[in-house]
């Protein structure tokens, strides 16, 4: 005899109300719909479904954008590029590539900024 396990009534009537849908994939569909998931910045498959059936009242490419917006906003404060202004003192963001980074490059070639090691050889 199989041995049952006891469910509280909550789980009982969670399961009832929110059925398991299962059904098989083939690899390179199943490795298609992970990848699409992915790109639309790591939504659950049961949200994907909400939305393609109209169900879901946040739109998937709002998911998206604010996700990669959280994403650039931590890169951008890893990684971004500044200087101290030495008139005023604050700080002044610049993008990459562009002129006033390219001023700044060869400012400071032409200047022969270095490492202080290399700078002791």
């Amino acid at each position: 005899m199989a041995k049952t396990t006891h469910k509280p009534p909550a789980r009982i009537r969670y399961e009832q109300s929110h059925p398991t849908i299962s059904f098989r994939l083939d690899r390179g569909t199943y490795d298609l719909l992970k990848q699409r998931l992915e790109d639309l910045g790591g939504v659950s498959f049961a949200d994907f479904v909400k939305e393609s059936l109209g169900l879901l009242h946040t739109d998937i490419k709002e998911i998206r954008k604010t996700a990669w917006g959280e994403g650039y906003d931590e890169a951008e404060k890893d990684w971004q590029i500044w200087y101290f202004c030495n008139i005023c003192g604050e700080r002044i963001d610049m993008s990459p590539n562009s002129d006033s980074h390219k001023a700044m490059i060869g400012y400071m070639k032409d200047h022969s900024w270095g490492h202080d090691s290399c700078h002791g050889r």
